[in-house]
């Protein structure tokens, strides 16, 4: 609905009300509950009352939409006394939350058209809505394919509330730190102070024999009172002194340091500014793993709805762990697929004819420590994915 009329609306008003480009102009907003707020800059208001003003642009509506919030109208003299200044049109740089994402699927007519970008090194970000997908579990076997394939891997734990991608691996060197704790010095460092928790300590490397690739872990860190506290005191949009994104600094000095060939990130579930972080800030790329339920369903619909005006992203969906894979399994997968494919935009970089299924695998459900390397092949399909897509020097 909003992705027509808003546009018509805003060029229907703007025709209307904006002769002098550089000082008159009009700001429609719809919010996330469905109101039209509405901001007019133009002399055409000139000796007309308030009330006035409001009735005029109610007629040139045309109830279009009967849920009106604000109605801001001003002369030019006025608004310059406020200073009042046009908004600018938003990239999708600018999405850094879930509420700027609602935001801005809700208002096409603001949005900048825009390039998707790869960012380095190319991101790929494991995400699931619920827990008890064998979303971490897949990364793990993944970024050890990845690996074993010659790649060079950065598996990064952004599961802040629940981390574990660390301890399915023996590092060397073991890391001082965590990205919590860097994270956490780059938001609150005092001026003047030097940093002590650079790059190269927040992570470690596992031996993986025989292969000529490699893979590295960043750890969420050291669970603790320490580590509680320091989450809490966290916001994932920090900007820094310099412009920079937490991530953004951390994704220049892990490429200036390791220059790997792909980030893996494991991130928090569901919505939070972790996992808005893990997609709209970290990503090039998703994997969105579910189970074919409707707690999932819902939660995935939701987030689709939001993601396909984003159009920064490229989504591969992994039904996960299927416990029944004869004709009664499948078809329950089928009909989750065939009710996500109605929230698929074409905005999203995705084939929506294609999903992977990983079953319930009991040696792995019970496993001690990962990955279980005999049982691979499973997981084997993920890795092409990423592997397909990537150009590897």
């Amino acid at each position: 609905m909003s992705e027509t009329w808003l546009r018509s609306l805003k060029q229907k008003l703007t025709d209307i009300y904006v002769q002098k480009e550089a000082q008159e102009w009009v700001d429609l907003n719809l919010s996330t509950a469905g109101l039209l707020n509405i901001t007019i800059v133009s002399d055409k208001f000139e000796n007309l009352s308030p009330t006035q003003r409001r009735e005029a642009v109610k007629n040139d509506i045309e109830q279009q939409h009967k849920f009106l919030g604000f109605i801001s109208l001003y002369t030019i003299q006025e608004a310059a006394s406020l200073d009042l200044k046009a908004p600018q049109l938003l990239d999708a740089k600018s999405i850094h939350t879930w509420q700027d994402l609602a935001l801005w699927s809700a208002n096409p007519q603001n949005q900048s058209p825009s390039s998707p970008e790869l960012c380095l090194p190319r991101t790929v970000t494991f995400y699931s809505f619920k827990g008890g997908v064998g979303r971490t579990t897949a990364l793990i076997h993944v970024a050890w394919i990845l690996a074993m394939r010659g790649r060079k891997v950065v598996a990064v734990d952004l599961d802040l509330e629940a981390p574990g991608l660390s301890t399915a691996f023996p590092l060397n060197p073991l890391p001082e730190y965590g990205i919590v704790d860097y994270f956490y010095e780059k938001s609150y460092l005092p001026e003047g102070v030097e940093a002590k928790i650079n790059i190269t300590k927040i992570f470690g490397e596992v031996n993986i024999p025989d292969t000529t690739g490699r893979l590295f872990i960043v750890p969420a860190g050291y669970l603790s009172l320490d580590y509680i506290a320091k989450v809490d005191d966290l916001r994932a949009t920090t900007i820094l002194d310099n412009g920079e994104t937490l991530w953004s600094t951390f994704s220049r000095e892990i490429q200036n340091q390791l220059k790997p060939d792909l980030i893996l990130v494991d991130s928090c579930t569901g919505i939070n500014e972790w996992g808005a972080l893990s997609l709209l800030q970290a990503a090039n790329e998703a994997i969105i793993f579910l189970f074919p339920n409707e707690q999932n369903q819902k939660g995935i619909e939701l987030v689709l709805k939001s993601l396909t005006s984003f159009g920064r992203l490229s989504l591969n969906f992994v039904f996960s762990p299927v416990p029944d894979l004869s004709d009664t399994g499948i078809t329950k997968v089928t009909h989750a697929w065939q009710i996500f494919q109605k929230d698929i935009d074409k905005n999203i970089d995705i084939d929506s004819e294609d999903y992977l299924i990983i079953p319930y695998i009991p040696s792995i459900a019970i496993a001690d420590r990962y990955p279980v390397t005999g049982l691979l092949d499973y997981y084997a399909p993920i890795a092409n994915l990423i592997d397909e897509d990537t150009n590897f020097q």
